[in-house]
C-alpha cells in the first residue's frame, strides 16, 4: 500500500507533467512583440498631438467636408441643369 506521503509525491510529478508552461511563451512572444506601450493616449490607433496638424483641426476638417459634400454637389447638379438661371415671366 501507498503511505500518504507516498501518494502526495505521485500527484505532484503527475500534476506537473500535465501543466502547461504559460510564463515561457508569455517570454517568447515578449521578445517578438515588444511590452505594450503604457501612458495617456497609448490605446488608440492614431496620434492625438503632432505638431504637423493638430487632431481637433482635422477632425472638424473632415467633419464639416462629409457634411457639406452632398449639398455642394447637388447645387452643382441644379447649376450644370441650369435651375438657378432667372427665368423671365
Amino acid at each position: 500500500m501507498f503511505t500518504r506521503p507516498g501518494l502526495n509525491l505521485l500527484n505532484k510529478r503527475v500534476f506537473a507533467q500535465q501543466q502547461r508552461g504559460f510564463k515561457q511563451s508569455s517570454m517568447v512572444m515578449n521578445q517578438i512583440f515588444g511590452t505594450p506601450a503604457s501612458g495617456v493616449y497609448s490605446n488608440i490607433p492614431f496620434k492625438v498631438k503632432t505638431k504637423y496638424v493638430p487632431f481637433r483641426l482635422a477632425y472638424w476638417g473632415i467633419l464639416t467636408t462629409f457634411f457639406f459634400f452632398p449639398f455642394l454637389t447637388s447645387g452643382w447638379q441644379m447649376y450644370k441643369a441650369g435651375d438657378f438661371d432667372k427665368k423671365e415671366e
